[in-house]
Formats: structure tokens, sequence, C-alpha cells
């Protein structure tokens, strides 16, 4: 049996279809055997690499990640097992957190976290390997919500694609951001000021006035009247680039981010922000505005909120483009 039997079983509750959604459309032993060693010899190396580090604050380490992938393996085994022998036993839900408290994860190797999650995986495919036909097409109800064997098994095969998407997408940039400099004000960096927004401006919107004054004349509209501009660099080109301009002795304004699009989705422009707001601090700022659009720029308002700007009413505002504003006190 394999994916496309399931929704013949019973409705696919959204939840375990973002992990079945990550398998291949095959027998479930072949699917489960497939993704049993997750990361190539470099990614492993770069999971050494990564230490204890998060890409935020309040984030799990990839120990802490490594140890829930092999934890909730185990408890869904254990939840098809009780499903196949047609127990009554009620199947709970487990707190993830809870678990991921009471661990020595952070005390293990890499090797020793993926070397047991390797065993657990073997045990998975022996298990489903021994469930007939009618064991598979067994429901039962976890966490309130109606399951059959096999879509367990196909959840148990996704819930490390899940993982490992996440791993890729945002912990293994956290070694390329090392390779990243902030460099400030740098006269010969002015044309990237330019350049970069342009460049993302003008996939979706016009150029307004004040763009094409503020992009055009860098050092007239926001260098001289006190204001400053970073550059994001790694190995000698410039990959992004922010600003801040004055607005009065206590307030500036963050403009003009603007990051590579070869380059995104890698935490540079978190760098850069940070990098701004401690910046505005040496200028003797105590808060920071910023304007920004909710639909074309979620993902930055986002970030914007994530470190800590809050949405403030908009009033008069200079871009057309701009639906919300939003501002960061600054402690002294």
């Amino acid at each position: 049996m394999t994916r496309k039997d399931i929704p013949i079983l019973h409705p696919i509750h959204p939840w375990h279809q973002r992990y079945m959604s990550l398998t291949q459309d095959l027998p479930l032993p072949e699917v489960l055997e497939t993704h049993r060693q997750l990361f190539a010899a470099e990614e492993k190396s770069m999971l050494e690499q990564l230490g204890n580090q998060t890409y935020i604050p309040g984030k799990w380490t990839i120990r802490d990640i490594l140890q829930h992938m092999i934890d909730t393996e185990r408890i869904l085994n254990y939840r098809a097992l009780c499903i196949a022998r047609n127990s009554a036993i009620p199947l709970p839900g487990f707190e993830e957190a809870e678990y991921g408290r009471f661990t020595t994860a952070l005390e293990r190797t890499i090797e020793s976290l993926l070397g047991e999650f390797d065993l657990v995986r073997q045990a998975s495919i022996a298990l489903f390997s021994s469930f007939d036909e009618l064991m598979l097409k067994r429901t039962g109800l976890c966490s309130d919500i109606k399951i059959s064997v096999l879509a367990l098994g196909f959840v148990i095969a996704g819930h490390p694609l899940h993982h490992l998407r996440i791993i890729r997408e945002h912990y293994f940039p956290i070694l390329q951001q090392s390779e990243i400099k902030i460099v400030t004000d740098k006269a010969e960096y002015l044309p990237y000021f330019e350049t970069l927004n342009r460049a993302w401006i003008e996939q979706s919107y016009e150029l307004e006035a004040d763009d094409l004054y503020v992009l055009g004349r860098p050092q007239n509209a926001i260098l001289e009247p006190g204001g400053s501009i970073l550059f994001a660099e790694k190995e000698g080109k410039v990959i992004g680039t922010v600003a801040l301009q004055r607005v009065s002795n206590i307030e500036y304004e963050l403009i003009k981010m603007a990051v590579d699009e070869g380059h995104r989705g890698r935490g540079t422009g978190q760098r850069l922000i940070q990098a701004a707001i401690e910046k505005a601090r040496e200028l003797g700022a105590t808060r920071i505005t910023l304007h920004s659009n909710t639909e074309s720029n979620a993902k930055a308002v986002s970030l914007y909120k994530y470190l800590g700007f809050l949405e403030v009413p908009l009033g008069e505002c200079r871009y057309e483009r701009a639906n919300i504003k939003m501002q960061l006190n600054l402690q002294p």
C-alpha cells in the first residue's frame, strides 16, 4: 500500500498532511528505508560545526532537533502498534517541549544521535514490514484525530524530512553568516545602495519621488544630515544594504533595506537590521521607525516584529506602497 491509499481509509488531518506530503508515493517500507540516512557527509560535518547554536533565540539546537526526531518516531511507532493490534488503549498527545526539557541531548555527540536515529528507523522498517494489509488499514484515535496505521507510517517517514528542511533553510546558513562583514558608510559602496534597492523595488512597484532622491543622492539625503548606510559584504562582494535616515536628534528611520536575490533567506537581512540598531544607539537614538508593506514584504515585517518592532499608527506617509509603520524603542 502507498500514500495514495490513505484518503480511501479516512480524511487526512492538516497536521498529518504537512509531513506526509514530503514523502514519495511508494510502498511504506521503501519510503522509510530511502530516508534512513538524512545527511550527506558534508552536512554531518556542518552539524558538528553548528554546535549548540540556534538561528534565533528560543529555538532548539541541532541536538535538540535530532533528539525530538528520535522521540517522536518512537512514540508514533507505539501508536501504530497499538492500532494495528486493535488495542483500546487511549492514545493521548505528547508535549514535545516537555519531552525536550528532560534529555541529555546537549551532552551527546552528533554521531551518537544520528546513530540512535538510524537504529530507531531500522526498528520502524521492521515494524511496518511486519504489518499485513488488514493491519495497515486499521484506524484509531490519536489525540482525538482519526488516523490509520498506514498514515502513521507516512507521518513517521515525513516528520524528519520536515526538520531536515528547517535545518537546511535556517541552521546551515548560520555558518555562512560568519563570513559576512558589516561595513558602514563606505563611499565606494554607495552605488550598490542604489542598484540593490532598485532591484527589489522595481520587481513590485514603481520608483517614487522619494526613492529617486534618496537612491540617487545618498550623500545628501542620508549621510550629510547625520544618518548612516550599512553594507553586508561577503568575500569582497556587497550582498545587502540598509540605511538609517535622521528624523531628529533622538529618532532615526530604517529605510531601504535590500539583499541580493541570491543571498536571501540566509540571515543577511537580520544581520543588517541588528547592526543598524546598534548604529542607531551610537548615534544617540532612542527610537527607530520604519515603513513597510504587510503583503509584498510579509517576511520582512515578521523579522521586524521578531527584533522588537511594534506596529504604530501609520499617519501621514511619504511612501504610497507602505501600509504599516513600526517603531522600536531603544533602551538607554
